[in-house]
């Protein structure tokens, strides 16, 4: 089903080298401090806490968290993600002692545990799961759901649409890339008002077919 998608997204896109970061902590970091914000909020913090030498999640917990707050304020809701960042920091050192022992383990066993952590919901869960710890976990978002809808036509529970992507997928590097494709055409195309006359899978869309 998804595909010949994947490859008329490709065609446009190309390899989007999805997540930004430079290690798996940042990652882990970033998919808290997005939340709610855009990604340009994300950086300015990013690069605050690495001209505080705060480059890991063991960085995170020496940190006082006045002093976290402080330094991701452009993310927004600093009080909430800086108590969050915190907890989940914590949790994953006391457990595993750094992200690289979480990786190949049961994939069931770590999603559950991260699920878990205060502050992570869904889709933080699956952006940690794929981004930084390479599981086989695709990310359903808000763009991911409005996007599908109105593409094919359908109206799936999340759980339902992830199946169905994980198991057309075989290589996490597809599913990464996938999803930061939508991401990208939903921004440029797919908007909350759609632009679809200058969108390049308009042809195939059934949202453009009932709307032309």
């Amino acid at each position: 089903m998804f595909k010949k998608l994947y490859r008329d997204l490709y065609s446009y896109y190309g390899d989007l080298g999805w997540w930004p970061s430079e290690n798996d902590d940042e990652t882990v970091m970033g998919c808290i401090l997005t939340q709610n914000t855009s990604w340009k909020n994300v950086e300015k913090s990013i690069k605050n806490l690495k001209e505080n030498n705060i480059k890991t999640l063991n960085d995170i917990v020496k940190l006082d968290e006045d002093n976290l707050k402080n330094l991701i304020k452009s993310s927004g809701f600093y009080n909430t993600k800086g108590k969050y960042l915190m907890n989940v920091s914590k949790s994953i050192i006391e457990k595993y002692g750094n992200i690289n022992n979480m990786k190949n383990k049961n994939r069931d066993e770590t999603l559950k545990f991260i699920i878990n952590l205060r502050g992570v919901g869904n889709e933080t869960m699956e952006s940690i799961m794929l981004y930084a710890l390479d599981y086989h976990v695709f990310v359903i978002d808000s763009y991911t759901f409005r996007f599908f809808k109105r593409y094919l036509n359908i109206d799936l529970k999340r759980n339902e649409l992830r199946d169905i992507i994980e198991n057309e997928f075989k290589y996490n590097y597809e599913l990464k890339n996938l999803h930061g494709m939508i991401v990208e055409i939903s921004k440029d195309y797919c908007r909350k008002k759609p632009v679809c006359s200058q969108c390049f899978l308009n042809k195939n869309c059934k949202y453009n077919s009932k709307n032309p």
